[in-house]
């Protein structure tokens, strides 16, 4: 079981070249297991339990302790975050030094040597700062940290009388075992099997390998098997009793029967429990809503500052670099493919009651001014706060549409096409009028009697055509609920409850006019398909309300937890894995490929993705910075054809789901402040709506249309965050300092020739966002980062944070037009070239 322990914790990889390696882990049970490196754990915050041969160690915040080569180890705990970092003492060719030989002793549970200990986690800091750079200066210093830290343990905490209690032909003994198991987990191994292989009585193996491992060998052996089980329960279809046997069990009752014991319930529960283990949402313990928009990194950058003894010593920065990147030659007289701007077809604001604020309604004209969406999305159209829905002392509905009429009057004043969320419910039709969600509370219960819904629908749609004509509504689009069959706080208590509810409505609104475009629920899964999602789809196809289109949502979740399942068992999936995101950076764009492969007729019926962001959480600090707009650029320029319509959520940081924080830049998920200054999201679109009508090329960094008369070039220069960030630890990352995350950055020199274009001047005009034109959060930390106090403040900020505008003159050379720009990491650039008459 050699480095084991390796593949089922890493988080953070340096270079092959390296001989350590550094992890951050949130952990739960870890089963007995060895390797050959030495390992350092601190305890980040939290209490872990720690076995080392015999002996049990409790570890607190700050604590470290060293494992030695070849102890057996395990751990468990509850709430821990550790850092570990393992170092092969053999590779660092200390010809003086015969690292078998060597045991320390590092333990401050029970040692008191407190400056040592500091020094051992200053380095353990530094490491950590370093740990996603891959150049070559980064990774000479990261040797040189790692040769300091040998430096301490052997000045400080060598073990004169080291630990002899298992002789190596013993452990060699073991690692048989444990590899034979491991190759053939799958077949019917047996003790007498085994003990032929070792050249043992079966008696005698059975005695060696629980007195070393503290657990029966067919014991082990069963675990090991329950462990293979996670990747098909989470990741295939195949039922319970293939899995059984995929995995060695001898039939379906013995893995069912050792999967209740061990984790409290049946496979089949845990994997209706789990069927959409990709987001982050069913991780999460839900026992407050907040939870489910604030999705926190686990925030060290104040714990690894107390570490650093001279926090100000730090290397140099390093030269800023510079990539250069030649897109080469561009048939600029060539014909284009259309570009249909489908990421212009929805916007979205939180919900239809905000639609009615001043603040809102300002944000809402200027975007549709200066960008111009057709469709907006929001939730709870039949909320008490619109008072749609009432009952009389006779329990007999009293209906009211006067405000919700003057919603879809603005957004029809301003050019904006509603798609119409049937949602939520309101308290006097609720069958639980206390079951609600968010800091100003939707209602989510199921209705009392789902005729009176039916009679609340109905009305409802008659009213809206009556009021604004077929020819209107029939360009509207209805759907039902949100983000239902997942198991997430929208959600109702069973999928069946959402299926009952999804038919009523379905045939509600098409009993009204049978030509309305009724579109499915919105449904939120990185995985797909989804036992759920065709459970939907043949309902609607056996019940006649099949849906007339289709609405997704993606945020960019973790495909990682089946594999921590299998390695590191239920117990640590319990723990709060909130804050990450995918370690794919297409991850978007495989999501997308995924729904177009297995949606029925979906060269027929349009997709929406009705909610995307960089990420769910509201208080995610990299909305408010350039990365965002960068990730916002690339994603639809790699994948705009892939859906027919991109809704970014949301319009603003005034959202009323959370409690709003005192903060202006608390990483919001809006294109605006909640005071209404853009962000460089906003400017993200803005560049995007002025592309050309036809697309000439297209790649990473690069998206090149052709209007009628012009040249519009749209670049980025997208970085993506650290692996630590990714799985949700924030090491490099203040509320004022929120680039540190990315690694070994560089400017990046764009060049482009565009061939074919009538000979003569051209003008042209660069827009430009980055971090010092158009980033209002970077503005602001140039200001002083304090509140702004003022509504001259707030002027100033929003004056400040303009994008740049640069023109320039070029005459072509032959037919061509030479084009070369400098992007800093995170900018986005719009270039239009336009030929200059005469």
């Amino acid at each position: 079981m050699a480095e084991k322990f390796q593949d089922t914790h890493e988080t953070i990889e340096y270079g092959k070249d390296l001989p350590i390696k550094l992890f951050c882990q949130r952990i739960g049970i870890i089963e007995k297991h060895w390797h050959r490196s030495i390992e350092l754990l601190l305890v980040l915050s939290g209490t872990l339990v720690v076995r080392v041969e015999n002996r049990k160690y409790v570890l607190q915040e700050d604590d470290i302790l060293l494992i030695n080569s070849d102890q057996v180890h395990d751990t468990s705990s509850e709430d821990c975050v550790l850092v570990l970092l393992q170092m092969s003492l053999s590779r660092f060719h200390l010809d003086w030094l015969t690292p078998e030989s060597v045991h320390f002793d590092c333990n401050s549970t029970v040692q008191i040597n407190s400056k040592a200990f500091d020094q051992i986690r200053e380095i353990i800091a530094r490491l950590i700062k370093l740990n996603s750079s891959t150049s070559p200066s980064s990774q000479l210093l990261q040797l040189s940290y790692a040769y300091h830290m040998i430096y301490l343990l052997l000045f400080h905490f060598v073990s004169h009388n080291p630990d002899k209690s298992r002789p190596p032909k013993q452990l060699e003994r073991l690692k048989h075992i444990i590899r034979y198991v491991e190759e053939n987990y799958q077949k019917n191994i047996t003790l007498t099997e085994i003990a032929e292989r070792e050249a043992l009585t079966p008696p005698y193996l059975s005695f060696f390998f629980e007195k070393n491992m503290n657990i029966s060998l067919m014991g082990y052996i069963a675990k090991i098997r329950l462990n293979h089980s996670f990747p098909y329960l989470l990741d295939t279809d195949k039922s319970i009793e293939e899995i059984a046997e995929i995995c060695g069990f001898p039939n379906q009752r013995s893995f069912t029967a050792l999967f209740k014991k061990q984790y409290g319930m049946l496979p089949s529960q845990y994997r209706k429990i789990h069927l959409s283990s990709d987001t982050k949402m069913n991780s999460i313990p839900m026992n407050t809503i907040s939870q489910y928009l604030s999705l926190e990194k686990y925030d060290f950058y104040e714990k690894l500052t107390s570490y650093l003894q001279t926090p100000n010593a730090a290397p140099a920065a390093e030269p800023a670099l510079k990539v250069n990147y030649s897109i080469g030659a561009i048939k600029a007289g060539s014909t284009g493919k259309p570009l249909k701007k489908n990421y212009l077809n929805f916007c979205s604001v939180g919900r239809a009651k905000e639609i009615l604020l001043g603040s809102v309604q300002a944000m809402l004209k200027t975007q549709q001014k200066e960008i111009g969406f057709r469709y907006i999305k929001f939730h709870d159209i039949f909320s008490d706060e619109l008072m749609v829905y009432k009952e009389d002392a006779k329990g007999q509905p009293i209906l009211n549409f006067n405000m919700a009429d003057e919603v879809f009057d603005y957004l029809l004043s301003i050019q904006l096409k509603p798609l119409v969320q049937l949602s939520f419910m309101p308290r006097s039709l609720a069958k639980d009028p206390n079951s609600t969600i968010f800091a100003l509370p939707f209602c989510i219960s199921e209705p009392k009697d789902d005729k009176k819904w039916a009679y609340l629908v109905t009305s409802f749609i008659d009213h809206l055509l009556e009021r604004y004509g077929f020819v209107e509504v029939s360009q509207w689009i209805f759907t039902f609920w949100n983000e239902t069959m997942t198991g997430h706080p929208f959600d109702f208590k069973d999928v069946q409850t959402f299926l009952r509810l999804y038919k009523v409505t379905y045939e509600s609104v098409k009993s009204c006019n049978s030509s309305l475009l009724f579109a499915s629920t919105s449904y939120i899964s990185n995985t797909f398909p989804s036992e759920n999602y065709d459970l939907f789809m043949n309902f609607a196809a056996q019940n006649s309300c099949k849906p007339d289109a289709y609405l997704f949502h993606f945020y960019p979740l973790p495909s990682h937890a089946s594999g921590m399942e299998s390695q590191m068992g239920l117990h640590s999936l319990s723990l709060n894995l909130s804050g990450m995101v995918s370690h794919d950076p297409n991850s978007f764009g495989n999501y997308l490929k995924m729904l177009n492969r297995h949606l029925p007729d979906r060269n027929r019926l349009p997709l929406y993705i009705t909610e995307w962001n960089l990420s769910s959480s509201h208080r995610e600090w990299l909305n408010d910075t350039c990365y965002a707009s960068a990730y916002i650029v690339r994603n639809i320029c790699r994948n705009h054809d892939l859906s027919d319509g991109f809704c970014h959520w949301t319009l603003s940081d005034w959202i009323e789901e959370l409690d709003f924080p005192e903060e202006l830049f608390h990483g919001g998920v809006g294109h605006f402040t909640k005071n209404g200054i853009k962000k460089p999201v906003y400017y993200a679109y803005r560049f995007l709506s002025e592309l050309g009508e036809e697309l000439l090329a297209e790649g990473e960094g690069y998206f090149i249309t052709k209007g009628s008369d012009d040249y519009r070039i749209l670049l980025y220069n997208y970085f993506d965050v650290s692996p630590a960030y990714r799985e949700g630890f924030n090491f490099n990352m203040s509320f004022t300092e929120r680039y540190d995350i990315f690694a070994d950055t560089a400017n990046k020199e764009f060049q482009l020739d565009l061939e074919e274009i009538a000979e003569g001047s051209y003008q042209i005009t660069e827009k430009i966002v980055n971090r010092q034109y158009g980033s209002c959060y970077d503005k602001w930390i140039e200001m002083g980062a304090h509140p702004l106090n003022s509504q001259e403040e707030i002027d100033t900020l929003r004056d400040l944070s303009r994008p740049l505008i640069k023109k320039s003159k070029f005459t072509s050379d032959n037919c061509v037009l030479h084009y070369h720009g400098n992007l800093a990491p995170h900018e986005i650039r719009l270039v239009l070239i336009r030929k200059i008459s005469g």
